[in-house]
């Protein structure tokens, strides 16, 4: 059954992505038009658009190809999916040992947010509730600092001035100094520590990297401060610290076959 032509200008863009990723490697406007049945004035209205945006680039011979921004978005969700897929035996693998909530937390570079992709609960009946799906606010917290220390200094100045007051507390974030100092820490042992008993909630987060050295989030532990006194810290650092590079090797191999498919293109 041929799928209707859609009518308005951003159904057509989104129309038109589909028929190029779809499509092959490289294709002129005509053959895009053609596809698409649409006039080609419209097609090469549309194309210039996905060129200005990194979506489509201009090959030899007045063709077109997909572009390197629509590349590392197709990589990037596929990385999030690996990503979650391979986390889950670590995840329970640390509740299984240490007996306290795992988390993984994916970073969206696009709205500067992290969420909460998976969890193992601990076996304790006192616990935080975290559920899939959670933002994460990056200036707080273990998790949000693990990925908040990693990111680009354009990104990180962006979140500190956006984010302000903490979601449990209502409390203003750390001097900027005292973050600072404490995001260089995170750098330095390559994990977030976070202990705070006023409000009876303390964790342990790494970094998860993929491709090129880029965060694609975190993975850690939680649990009420009361319990981490009694974890042999320095034991349960290692253990989260060796979970976030095992999945930061596996993530990197994932994205290297999308990277590879662009290179090929090439």
């Amino acid at each position: 059954m041929m799928r209707e032509v859609p009518s308005g200008g951003a159904d057509r863009l989104a129309y038109l992505l589909k028929l190029v990723a779809h499509g092959p490697d490289r294709f002129s406007l005509g053959d895009l038009a053609a596809r698409a049945r649409l006039p080609a004035s419209t097609v090469h209205r549309l194309l210039q658009v996905m060129v200005r945006a990194g979506l489509v680039e201009r090959g030899a011979h007045q063709t077109y190809r997909p572009g390197r921004e629509f590349y590392a978005m197709a990589s990037q969700l596929v990385a999030r999916f690996d990503v979650i897929r391979s986390a889950r035996p670590l995840l329970e693998g640390l509740v299984e040992r240490w007996h306290e909530t795992a988390v993984l937390c994916t970073y969206n570079p696009t709205d500067r947010r992290a969420t909460i992709a998976d969890v193992v609960m601990t076996p304790h009946p006192l616990r935080f509730a975290v559920e899939r799906g959670g933002e994460i606010l990056l200036p707080w917290g273990s998790l949000g600092r693990a990925i908040l220390a990693f990111l680009s200094g354009g990104e990180m100045e962006a979140i500190i001035r956006e984010t302000r007051f903490g979601p449990l507390t209502g409390r203003p974030r750390d001097p900027r100094s005292e973050l600072e100092k404490g995001l260089r820490e995170v750098r330095e042992e390559g994990v977030s520590r976070f202990y705070d008993p006023d409000i009876e909630i303390a964790g342990i987060a790494a970094p998860v990297f993929g491709a090129e050295g880029l965060v694609l989030g975190c993975i850690g532990v939680t649990m009420p401060s009361k319990r981490y006194l009694l974890h042999a810290e320095d034991d349960l650092v290692l253990a989260v610290r060796e979970a976030g590079q095992s999945l930061s090797a596996a993530a990197s191999m994932g994205q290297g076959g999308a990277d590879q498919e662009f290179q090929n293109t090439e």
